[in-house]
């Protein structure tokens, strides 16, 4: 199972925040919790394509060494 990089909570101003990973700061707020989650899941598809473009450049680069 993957980490969660992302997180949604409701706070003392009664928006939804999305924050990242343990980091209290928070990215966004909603005024719904849907929004918020939503958001959060873009964000993460995100952070996952970005990764494995990092990971394809990388196994170019060693092929191009060998």
């Amino acid at each position: 199972m993957k980490e969660c990089l992302f997180t949604v909570e409701q706070r003392d101003d009664r928006r939804w925040h999305v924050c990242e990973g343990g980091v209290s700061r928070s990215l966004a707020s909603f005024g719904l919790r849907e929004d918020a989650l939503q958001y959060a899941r873009e964000l993460d598809a995100e952070e996952v394509r970005a990764s494995e473009a990092a990971a394809r450049s990388r196994g170019r680069r060693e092929q191009a060494g060998a």
